[in-house]
């Protein structure tokens, strides 16, 4: 089982080293703090950026809409599921992801060290996932 630790780590950077391990060896990976995992860019960009996503409207039926996820748990694994291959292979990869808000009692002994926070314009997906509805405590 591979842990990793998601604080202060760049959302795609996270997801490309994720989805990578998940297609070249065939164990679990753990992703925990997502609430940590930032965005880097301007924040009113970046909010306005997963606010046009969440809330694409079609014209005729709403229930035709996609449906992009509100928590920071989700839009991990939604972002790693968008760099596995459309295929077999990465189905079976997905399912062998998991990933949490917080770090869970039984992954505390195998949580890596954080990276350092990097100088630049950032916001973290709790602050996205609040500013698009999600309840969180």
């Amino acid at each position: 089982m591979i842990v990793i630790n998601g604080k202060n780590k760049v959302l795609g950077r996270l997801a490309t080293e994720v989805a990578e391990k998940l297609i070249k060896s065939k164990d679990k990976v753990v992703v925990v703090n997502s609430f940590d995992v930032i965005i880097s860019g301007d924040k009113k960009s970046v909010l306005d950026k997963y606010y046009q996503r969440t809330n694409k409207g079609q014209h005729g039926n709403p229930e035709n809409n996609p449906k992009y996820p509100r928590y920071p748990d989700m839009l991990v694994k939604r972002t790693v599921r968008g760099m596995l291959p459309r295929s077999p292979k990465g189905d079976q990869a997905l399912r062998r992801l998991k990933v949490f808000l917080d770090c869970p009692e039984e992954y505390v002994k195998d949580n890596p060290k954080e990276d350092k926070l990097k100088n630049l314009e950032h916001v973290t997906l709790k602050e996205v996932a609040l500013f698009l509805g999600a309840k969180l405590k």
